[in-house]
């Protein structure tokens, strides 16, 4: 049987799918991941863990599949700097670690100030991104960074190590911090400005150009033979693409952990507030704007976990159900952990406001639903004024809750679409492993396929326009005591 493999490195876990010709999924395997954080606010792996998952994955295909192509999915904008015999110098420094805030400033100041930054990569620097890391091991571990002969990305890491050959592509590059996303190049004023080696950055390729054949000493079996591996992209954007948002009008919304809106656009104009990222998709001459929150279903787990150890999740969501939209008064801003859009404010925190002697369980479960939902809407609000939103798919734990579904529908006046697969970064890898064999993306995403969509209640418009208002002021009439309270 022939399969394109999809591989996700993600931070927790590598997924593996083996999809067929006709997008579906005929085999899967998981391979856990731990993380470090030697010092607060930092995160790191060892790469090698990744690698040996990767090995595992592959010493484990069925011997009967014949593995056309291999696509790549990975976390977005996690470090790892090798020296000149391609050895990794230091741990991998991962997307969620925090140490950079100096070499954030720094280089925004080198830079002529966040508007010029912007313009240089379409983004702000954020502490999560890739060329600050870089500034960080300049700064703080001058020996290794006296090692550096090339900065690769996590999922480029896994291709070199697959194939022998180094390389980078769009939608990864694009959260690097060193990446021209309107004319997908790296940005060579930039490094000169801060002095950061041009050749430290391997060269651009397409998302499914084939990056080389599987080395032979990986070849376990007749079912990797013949097998090329294919660039990959960066998470974000192969998961989007796995559901078949590649469109401009295309968006989608994922409540996980955290929450991402993300629209595709054919424009080259990123959004000078700084308040959305602007990334290159994996589909060529194609982006995407995105808003991320940082505690999404976060939120409502926390408040289960205090709240209702003992209910099911089906009790939760008949509650939810049964109680009126806006929750009797009850208000919550869900910035357990800060939040990034709209506000880029690490010292917001958790607010639930309105209670009263009326006020039980089910009311605040639904006040915390309704106000990540309103937190999503902030970001949705923002791309729609960016560029046309034409059709919605969700995705992650709560896209699985017809009432949430019917909460985000009333609230983005829009038809709102489950998918009937929902594989994340793995599955999208496949369908890059697909285009690389020539397979045109009418049919690969053909294999992308939403259920019947939730249409919007038109009675609650109103009732929710009015609450997300009073949700917006809360915030603003806060602002200087989330800022006053860090200080304590």
């Amino acid at each position: 049987m022939n399969v394109f493999l999809g591989m996700d490195i993600g931070t927790t876990g590598i997924k593996a799918l083996a999809v067929n010709e006709a997008g579906k999924v005929e085999w899967s395997a998981t391979k856990p991941l731990t993380m470090m954080t030697p010092h607060p606010a930092w995160a790191e792996q060892d790469p090698e863990m990744w690698w040996e998952g990767v090995v595992a994955i592959l010493r484990e295909i069925p011997h009967d599949f014949k593995v056309e192509r291999i696509g790549l999915s990975g976390q977005m904008h996690t470090l790892v700097p090798l020296d000149g015999s391609g050895h990794v110098i230091r741990n991998a420094i991962l997307w969620c670690d925090q140490r950079t805030q100096a070499e954030c400033e720094y280089a925004t100041r080198e830079l002529g100030g966040e508007e010029a930054v912007i313009g240089y990569t379409g983004n702000p620097i954020y502490p999560g991104f890739t060329m600050p890391k870089i500034l960080w091991i300049r700064n703080n571990e001058p020996e290794n960074y006296k090692k550096i002969k090339t900065c690769l990305i996590a999922k480029d890491f896994i291709a070199w190590r697959l194939t022998g050959e180094f390389g980078a592509e769009p939608s990864d590059a694009a959260g690097s911090a060193m990446f021209d996303v309107a004319n997908a190049r790296w940005n060579e004023k930039l490094l000169e400005i801060l002095d950061i080696d041009k050749n430290f950055l391997p060269p651009v390729r397409g998302s499914y150009q084939v990056r080389g054949k599987l080395r032979r000493e990986l070849v376990f079996s007749d079912s990797l033979a013949c097998t090329e591996v294919v660039s990959g992209g960066a998470d974000n954007a192969v998961a989007a693409l796995g559901l078949g948002i590649y469109k401009p009008g295309d968006c989608m919304i994922s409540i996980g952990t955290s929450g991402t809106v993300l629209a595709v656009t054919g424009n080259k104009t990123p959004d000078k507030t700084g308040k959305l990222h602007f990334f290159n998709h994996a589909i060529p001459d194609t982006s995407y704007y995105m808003g991320v929150m940082l505690a999404a279903a976060a939120s409502q787990n926390w408040f289960k976990d205090k709240m209702g150890p003992n209910l099911s999740w089906a009790q939760v969501e008949d509650g939810i159900e049964k109680t009126a939209p806006g929750a009797d008064g009850l208000l919550w801003l869900p910035y357990l952990q800060g939040e990034r859009t709209p506000h880029r404010n690490p010292n917001a925190r958790g607010v639930l406001f309105g209670l009263s002697s009326m006020t039980d369980e089910m009311r605040v479960f639904r006040a915390v639903m309704e106000g990540i939902t309103f937190g999503l809407r902030d970001s949705y609000e923002l791309l729609k004024g960016m560029t046309e939103i034409k059709r919605v798919i969700v995705v992650g734990g709560g896209a699985k809750s017809p009432v949430w579904r019917k909460i985000l529908a009333a609230n983005m006046k829009a038809a709102i679409n489950a998918p009937s697969i929902d594989e994340g970064g793995a599955y999208g890898a496949a369908m890059l492993a697909a285009l690389g064999g020539g397979m045109s993306l009418e049919e690969v995403t053909s294999w992308a396929k939403a259920e019947t969509a939730t249409e919007p209640n038109e009675y609650d418009y109103e009732r929710y326009d009015a609450i997300y208002e009073q949700f917006r002021e809360l915030y603003k009439d806060l602002i200087n005591r989330f800022d006053a309270v860090a200080k304590l």
